[in-house]
């Protein structure tokens, strides 16, 4: 018998039309002040225009923050904190990706501890919040609406850092899949091998747990059983929908088993490469698992069989290695690239991407130990 503590935090809404129940929370918090935070290409997109109609229509006072940048700087957190205390801000809405939701995070961290965001890097750095958070995801990838982690950026210093603090986790999340409708097919299908990722990583987690196992088996299969048509597809909905929980499912998975040696690779890949974090991890993730068959041949011979449908007689390890065959065709099912060369990476500093995930906080975690020889050497086989 193993013991085991599974953390959530968040009230989750999920459905269509779930975004039109945020007016009521907002008056059940008795806030009066919201800031809402996205970036250009939801404002563009006329996907934060849905959210600023109801807030307007329900005569809540709100003031934008519509310069989100891929990778949340410290810099522009800073800007946007001294902009909701300029406006006595009492509540915070990030809609978007990972970076809206991240970046509203920081926000809140400054606006309650009045903190440098460097100073929080690691793990429970944050003593206090009261700013009510909500997040409204409009990808299936990141898991943010869920997680105790924000992933920011010191451009100064091309360093990517993580603050991991259960307080961080938001309030609400909205949950509407009618707003991932519009997502191109190449972000949808980044974010869904991100939302893979998660699913995987935390299943084979040194501290895994059954919970987040279960969780993780569902996203898993729901992944694989939908991303394909999310992407080919973009307008049916179930897709839409069915992505949305996976991603939702891997989010809680990885908030309690935490990642591994794909995300230990993918934010260096981000910061000194500047590459996508869900393109990163869609051409690592097949090569990492690889890697990892002689430590995690059991689980990944269970998730064979769930996403085949059946229970066949093949021993866990020929499961494992067929598990990267179809993490493999699943790529070229989304038209992913499968080498870092195909995404632009300088062969000259995969070393130095490999020092810094070696210094990953995620690496530990990960089922397989590995040295700066080995990650090394499985950058230079993604290459």
């Amino acid at each position: 018998m193993s013991n085991f503590t599974f953390e959530h935090n968040t009230k989750i809404e999920f459905g269509i039309n779930s975004i039109n129940k945020i007016p009521n929370i907002i008056k059940k918090l008795k806030c009066k002040n919201v800031m809402c935070v996205t970036d250009q290409g939801l404002v563009k997109s006329g996907v934060f225009k849905q959210l600023t109609d109801i807030l307007i229509n329900s005569q809540i006072n709100f003031v934008e923050f519509t310069e989100v940048e891929a990778d949340p700087s410290t810099k522009m957190i800073e800007k946007a904190a001294k902009i909701s205390k300029d406006n006595n801000v009492d509540m915070l809405i990030a809609i978007g990706g990972g970076s809206p939701i991240d970046t509203a995070k920081g926000i809140r961290i400054i606006m309650d501890n009045n903190v440098k965001l460097e100073d929080c890097s690691g793990v429970e750095k944050v003593d206090k919040i009261s700013t009510p958070m909500m997040a409204i995801p409009t990808t299936a990838g990141t898991g943010s609406e869920v997680t105790k982690f924000a992933v920011l950026s010191d451009l100064e210093k091309d360093l990517k850092f993580t603050v991991t603090s259960g307080l961080i986790c938001p309030d609400y999340a909205i949950l509407d899949p009618q707003l991932t409708i519009g997502l191109p097919a190449g972000i949808t299908a980044a974010t869904g091998f991100d939302a893979l990722t998660h699913a995987i990583e935390a299943l084979t987690s040194i501290i895994a747990q059954p919970l987040a196992d279960v969780i993780s088996f569902e996203s898993i299969k729901l992944i694989f059983d939908w991303l394909p048509k999310a992407v080919n597809q973009g307008t049916d909905l179930e897709a839409r929908s069915e992505m949305l929980k996976a991603q939702l499912y891997a989010g809680i998975a990885f908030n309690n088993a935490f990642l591994g040696l794909s995300h230990a690779i993918a934010s260096p890949l981000g910061a000194h490469c500047h590459i996508p974090h869900g393109l990163a991890n869609a051409v690592m993730l097949s090569y990492v698992v690889k890697y990892n068959v002689p430590a995690a041949a059991d689980k990944y011979a269970k998730a064979y069989d769930i996403i085949k449908n059946n229970v066949s007689s093949e021993g866990k390890y020929d499961k494992g290695y067929q598990f990267v065959k179809e993490i493999e065709n699943l790529n070229k099912l989304c038209s992913l690239p499968s080498k870092l060369s195909e995404i632009g990476v300088d062969k000259k500093k995969l070393d130095l991407v490999a020092e810094d995930a070696l210094k990953s906080g995620m690496l530990k975690f990960n089922v397989r130990s590995a040295d700066k020889k080995q990650i090394r050497e499985i950058l230079e086989e993604a290459y």
